[in-house]
């Protein structure tokens, strides 16, 4: 059977129905020459493949509603797919790269792409440490620190410390930080926890709601005078390539999951050169220095008073994969660049030595070592 490309979709995560909608996107735009195979991760992280994941009204009732459904599951070490069948899992196919349109937990952080690393899988989006790094908004926040790139101000705390030391905690936000500030769970997207506080009250709340969604929050100075843009980027045969630059026309303070993807895409514009100019080149400068790749949407925040760009995120995978704001390149042919990107980095990684030999075995066995109580 011929090399499939998996879309790799769904998950444990609160970004899980955008997830269905990128996978069904790119299924539709998927170059003819490419045979590929949905896979389906449920909400309890189950992998599944299936006749109908094309069909977006499968979801409101997956168990029911989708055509033979099997699950499926891979083989480390190999690029083999596994398909259970009267209870064994049997050869399926092989996968000569994945199209990752996970968004969020388990498909974002870096922990599939770890699986699909092990299997000798290309991948179209960023390898483990890129993904961590760029979905963990206090390991970003501290790299961009270290290395001069502005960001807002901010404190982190983690769960286990803040229950044990909540006051404490409290007033050493309030003595490094000034209100406003905006409260997030470090590992979430979609604006999914967030919200802005104006006193110890609403932060002790804020604290309590981002906690709900994860491990480790982030605080932060709300940036005044706010406008919004963001920017894609992504690399084709060693060239890089950014998007137009659009303002992000909101009706709350905070860029809500509502705004971000159920509402109308007319309600943002593209801004003047000069400032598209200033965001397309941070864009680049994030891209390589987080080790991007594949598609990557970097959000940026601007203070119009002062003239200061903030980055806010970098989304390592982003919502539709930010095909709209490639004006100039057809979904069809980012999808396909992507695909080669990732089958060309594949085989640069190949070509590393990944053994070295030695006699360390040899020497361990004649000095005939023993466990000592």
């Amino acid at each position: 059977m011929k090399e499939k490309i998996a879309i790799l979709f769904g998950g444990e995560s609160v970004e899980h129905d955008i997830s269905v909608i990128t996978a069904i996107q790119t299924m539709k735009f998927l170059p003819n020459e490419y045979s590929y195979l949905p896979i389906y991760i449920d909400k309890e992280g189950a992998w599944w493949s299936a006749d109908n994941l094309d069909d977006v009204k499968i979801y409101q009732n997956f168990s029911k509603r989708a055509k033979r459904k099997r699950r499926v599951s891979l083989v480390l070490g190999e690029s083999e797919l596994l398909v259970r069948k009267n209870g064994k899992y049997i050869h399926f196919c092989n996968l000569m790269a994945v199209l990752n349109c996970c968004h969020g937990h388990i498909g974002e952080d870096g922990c599939v792409q770890g699986v699909f690393e092990c299997c000798g899988v290309a991948q179209t989006s960023g390898l483990v440490t890129s993904s961590a790094l760029c979905m963990d908004k206090v390991f970003m926040k501290d790299i961009l620190k270290a290395n001069d790139i502005i960001s807002p101000k901010y404190v982190s705390l983690h769960k286990c410390e803040y229950a044990k030391m909540k006051q404490e905690k409290l007033k050493e936000i309030e003595k490094a930080l000034e209100y406003p500030l905006i409260v997030k769970p470090a590992n979430l997207g979609s604006s999914i926890g967030i919200s802005i506080c104006k006193n110890l009250e609403e932060l002790e709340a804020s604290v309590d709601l981002a906690f709900e969604f994860d491990e480790k929050v982030l605080v932060e100075v709300l940036v005044q005078n706010l406008r919004e843009f963001n920017c894609a980027c992504f690399t084709f045969r060693e060239n890089l390539f950014t998007s137009t630059v659009n303002e992000v026309k909101n009706k709350t303070t905070i860029f809500t999951f509502e705004d971000k993807y159920l509402s109308e895409r007319s309600a943002n514009k593209e801004v003047d050169k000069a400032l598209a100019k200033k965001v397309s080149k941070l864009t680049e400068k994030v891209y390589k220095f987080f080790d991007c790749k594949g598609v990557v949407r970097v959000d940026f925040l601007y203070d119009e008073k002062e003239k200061i760009f903030y980055v806010n995120e970098i989304n390592a995978i982003p919502g539709s994969l930010a095909f709209y704001l490639f004006k100039d390149v057809p979904f069809k042919e980012l999808l396909r660049a992507i695909i080669e990107e990732g089958l060309s980095e594949r085989d640069k990684k190949r070509r590393l030595k990944k053994t070295f030999e030695s006699d360390a075995l040899k020497i361990f066995e004649e000095a005939k070592f023993e466990n000592k109580k």
